[in-house]
């Protein structure tokens, strides 16, 4: 009969399967006890372990030890591990779980435009993720304030592209959230706050604002769904993405123009009922083909910054 922490004993036995289950136990116990270099240790023990068939289990055990290298500040072993993962993805569960992990690699590695990548391409997967679009927006932001600091330092710079080694002497080291972009601003003799970095208008700020809203719309119309903490939650996300725009300067005709053009897609067909949409289901990726940057960028915004354009 097994108890908690049943696997904290001596359990070897004849079956090779016992040892590897103990192993994974173990890792995750040590992981949620915040031993990061105990987990990671107990996770490759576990790892040399696993049949080659158990594909699953493989791919989790070497996520585990990815994250683990993150609270580590081993971001370089871990991208090695994520990159492996990546070219063992066999469907778009697979390939959404590892472009996770890479974004929170690429987050604290400062790689802005690889994080940008991964977001566009969970958005591709999961249009309807309110929290992608947010995370999306974000990074766009991050890139606008990257590209403004570096043009305010006197370092050549062709936007929208951007790479981490332009800024590093200014210490972008993460852009995960508005906050953090804040308090990097705020020690800038160069720019007072990151909304003068967003200019209004560039194809950054486009981008960022039409991103915003469509998680906007998305939160809105899920929220028929949701009760107590997950309304709270939905409710503060929707006032935060309001704030933002705000400050970002974005008036009534755009943000009018932004929202028609963002839920075009919302077609009955996808919808099931009120507050609930179809998301993506599972697909194989050979069935599955992923834009290139420019037509995700096409697909989503290009529409809108002709209408800006001629709105001018």
């Amino acid at each position: 009969m097994w108890y908690p922490q049943w696997f904290s004993e001596d359990m070897k036995g004849d079956d090779p399967t016992d040892e590897h289950t103990v192993l994974k136990f173990r890792a995750d116990w040590s992981y949620r006890q915040k031993n990061f270099l105990k987990a990671f240790e107990e996770y490759r023990s576990c790892y040399e372990l696993l049949p080659i068939a158990n594909n699953a289990m493989r791919r989790d055990v070497q996520e585990s030890q990815s994250r683990c290298l993150i609270h580590l500040g081993r971001f370089p072993e871990a991208l090695e591990i994520a990159q492996a993962l990546m070219k063992c993805v066999n469907n778009t569960d697979h390939l959404t779980g590892v472009l996770n992990l890479q974004v929170a690699i690429h987050n604290h590695l400062g790689n802005l435009e690889d994080v940008v990548s991964c977001l566009q391409q969970l958005v591709i997967l999961h249009a309807f993720n309110p929290h992608f679009w947010i995370s999306l927006a974000e990074s766009y932001r991050c890139l606008s304030f990257a590209a403004s600091h570096c043009r305010n330092a006197s370092i050549p710079f062709s936007e929208p592209s951007v790479r981490e080694h332009l800024c590093v002497n200014n210490s972008i080291r993460t852009v995960d959230t508005a906050n953090r972009i804040q308090r990097h601003c705020s020690k800038n003799d160069t720019c007072t706050s990151v909304l003068e970095c967003c200019r209004i208008g560039t194809p950054l700020w486009i981008w960022a604002c039409a991103s915003f809203i469509r998680a906007r719309i998305l939160l809105h119309f899920i929220q028929p769904q949701h009760v107590s903490f997950a309304l709270d939650h939905n409710l503060r996300t929707q006032g935060y993405i309001e704030e933002q725009l705000n400050q970002m300067g974005l008036t009534e005709e755009p943000k009018t123009l932004m929202t028609n053009v963002m839920t075009e897609d919302f077609l009955a067909e996808r919808i099931q009922e009120e507050g609930q949409i179809d998301t993506k289901s599972t697909q194989a990726l050979n069935t599955f083909t992923m834009p290139t940057d420019t037509e995700f960028k096409d697909r989503w915004f290009k529409k809108i910054q002709t209408l800006l354009s001629v709105h001018r």
